[in-house]
């Protein structure tokens, strides 16, 4: 099957991905930073909200994950193209 978008397009989407992915990763950190107290230690308010805390966390790292995965064999495919 022959790919029909252009190597720069496929380049061009694959950098845009990474500030996306920067920023999912920024939001993690800054959500979890809210939820220390003063000795560092994680805080929460009930075991439901723990749990609802990990679940999101979990699937934006494993989103973040993905972005990235793909962002990175984007490149590599515009460098086996263009220079394979």
């Amino acid at each position: 099957m022959e790919d029909t978008s252009s190597p720069i397009a496929t380049l061009i989407y694959s950098i845009l991905a990474f500030p996306i992915a920067f920023m999912i990763l920024y939001w993690i950190k800054v959500r979890k930073d809210r939820h220390r107290n003063e000795s560092g230690e994680m805080e929460y308010k009930s075991l439901g909200h723990a749990l609802s805390f990990f679940v999101v966390e979990g699937l934006a790292l494993v989103g973040c994950l993905s972005v990235l995965i793909t962002a990175v064999s984007g490149i590599i495919r515009y460098i086996i193209y263009v220079y394979g």
